[in-house]
């Protein structure tokens, strides 16, 4: 068997592996679409992430919003991006160790007026009056916390989109909610250490899993170097793509011109027509 065969045959198994969703229609409507990153947060202004108020001012300033979903102890799904809760109050004790009511009385970044929200708090607050960006974390119910996100959805009146790192949390909406515009979240190699060994975190990074999951879009970081799955998608496929976090103008102005979600924090964002402007 030449080389050129060998080659050709070993590129048909990678594009069968990483090959996204086929219904790229789904996602026609969410090209461009800006989302404020865990909410419009901004701590000079008092404004924690994942809070009421930082969803609040993403709706209230024409934005969409990201955020994150996982289970509390009791199984509330609590809106909260760590694992534990170290690096905003101080405290290492994971998320999933204690109950809603426990996790209610630790206030956020130090403020008495910050408190981490339910899922449903939020989607009263917005109502509806602005896109989500739903971030499933990993964890040890994942089809269960699946299952909940889409019970409470199943009335909600506004538009909303899912993504997740774990391809597995993907693969269950391509099974039970196709209808659900679904995205895989990928990072380069190293960003899986510790949490994964060596050949799990090359297997996520090259997106090898898509053939589980096929999603409708990838949701890529756009400050790393080298990387090169998500070249691979835009230009082998031209998969829709989101682009995470976006922080300053240029890079704002790159995603634009690929039409890209710009998933953006502090001078990240474009202007947009409600405010004619950012922050």
């Amino acid at each position: 068997m030449s080389i050129w065969i060998i080659l050709i045959l070993l590129l048909a198994v990678l594009a069968f592996l990483t090959h996204p969703s086929l219904n790229f229609h789904k996602v026609h409507r969410w090209r461009g679409q800006q989302f404020a990153h865990r909410g419009l947060h901004d701590l000079g202004r008092g404004i924690v992430e994942n809070t009421l108020p930082a969803f609040e001012a993403a709706r209230d300033n024409g934005y969409g919003m990201e955020l994150d979903i996982q289970f509390s102890k009791d199984m509330q799904v609590v809106v909260f991006h760590d694992n534990d809760l170290l690096r905003l109050c101080g405290d290492s004790r994971r998320v999933c160790q204690l109950t809603l009511a426990e996790l209610k009385a630790i206030p956020l970044a130090g403020r008495e007026d910050a408190r981490i929200p339910t899922l449903r708090e939020v989607l009263d607050a917005v109502d509806g009056k602005a896109p989500l960006l739903i971030e499933l974390k990993n964890g040890g119910s994942n089809p269960q916390l699946c299952q909940a996100l889409m019970d409470m959805l199943r009335d909600y009146r506004g538009e909303y989109i899912v993504e997740s790192f774990n391809p597995l949390i993907v693969a269950w909406f391509r099974l039970h909610a196709p209808r659900v515009v679904r995205g895989q979240l990928v990072g380069p190699l190293q960003s899986y250490r510790p949490e994964v060994n060596g050949i799990a975190g090359f297997v996520m990074a090259g997106l090898l899993l898509n053939c589980l999951s096929r999603p409708d879009f990838v949701a890529y970081d756009a400050n790393a170097p080298r990387f090169f799955s998500p070249h691979f998608q835009r230009f082998l496929f031209h998969t829709p793509m989101a682009a995470w976090t976006v922080r300053d103008e240029n890079l704002a102005a790159l995603v634009s011109r690929r039409h890209e979600m710009n998933i953006f924090e502090g001078r990240g964002a474009l202007p947009n027509e409600r405010t004619g402007g950012t922050r």
